[in-house]
């Protein structure tokens, strides 16, 4: 065993992984979260609230810093996002693939119903009893990185979540402006990356590890649980994960995919702690 690359770099034993996907405090409605600015006083990370959406990467990593100096306080990176994987597939976690969050609504901390369909894609999908329940109750637990209340949730469907990874010298449309922060806080890809080459992964990001890769069903799928797997490029430079709420067999925290960094209404993200 190795001690993890995410532990590593930041210089520390152990992280503070947001419970859920960050929600937007005060929204009440789906579109009511889907806001560009970055605000950190509108983070909240609790159940039942809405994914907070349609921001820049640039805008959510600001947000993000600015959360908890004091607690240094980050948008998660890419490796961070392995970490949570690799506990939550080990004896110490759930041990298979977690659940996937199919709340239409882009709601935190919801759990498919063992009743929907979740090996097709897209898979079933809505918000109501007939198609989730919420973390607290045995359907829930299924969504928990450790498959009891104590876990982490929302890493498969939900919103797709940014991380902080991306192709050395290029952040898209991101607004990121990677030169005023520590280089701890990202993650950086060699600029010859593209869309099947997982031999560039960092090691413990749970990207490249995850083969064989093989084209199934017109998608490119990882032997964990067919979860989808693409890498980033110079065309979308860079990643999201988990998937979102429809992706049914296609979902799970072993996906990866890819991204410019701009504003889109499915994808959110998740902060970090490292004190």
């Amino acid at each position: 065993y190795m001690t993890h690359p995410a532990l590593i770099t930041m210089n520390t034993t152990g992280l503070w992984v947001g419970k859920f996907e960050t929600g937007y405090k005060g929204a009440t409605s789906t579109s009511a979260a889907q806001v560009n600015i970055n605000d950190e006083s509108k983070i909240i990370i609790k159940p039942n609230v809405y994914s907070w959406r349609n921001i820049t990467v640039g805008n959510i990593f600001t947000a993000a810093y600015n959360y908890e100096r004091n607690l240094d306080s980050h948008m998660m990176k890419n490796t961070e996002w392995g970490t949570v994987t690799y506990l939550s597939h080990s004896k110490y976690g759930i041990n298979r693939e977690v659940n996937i969050n199919n709340n239409s609504s882009f709601k935190t901390g919801y759990s498919a119903l063992p009743s929907t369909n979740q090996q097709t894609y897209p898979g079933t999908y809505g918000d109501g009893t007939i198609y989730n329940d919420t973390y607290n109750t045995e359907i829930g637990y299924k969504a928990s990185t450790t498959g009891n209340i104590s876990g982490i949730y929302d890493m498969a469907g939900g919103a797709h979540e940014y991380v902080a990874g991306y192709i050395s010298g290029n952040v898209g449309s991101s607004g990121l402006t990677v030169a005023n922060y520590d280089s701890k806080y990202f993650d950086v890809y060699d600029s010859l990356s593209s869309i099947t080459d997982f031999n560039q992964r960092i090691l413990g990001d749970a990207t490249g590890e995850m083969g064989t890769f093989g084209l199934m069903d017109l998608w490119i799928q990882n032997s964990w649980y067919g979860d989808f797997s693409t890498f980033i490029d110079s065309s979308a430079p860079l990643f999201h994960r988990g998937g979102v709420y429809l992706d049914g067999i296609l979902a799970g925290s072993f996906l990866s995919n890819r991204g410019v960094g701009g504003e889109d209404g499915s994808v959110g993200f998740r902060l970090v702690l490292a004190p």
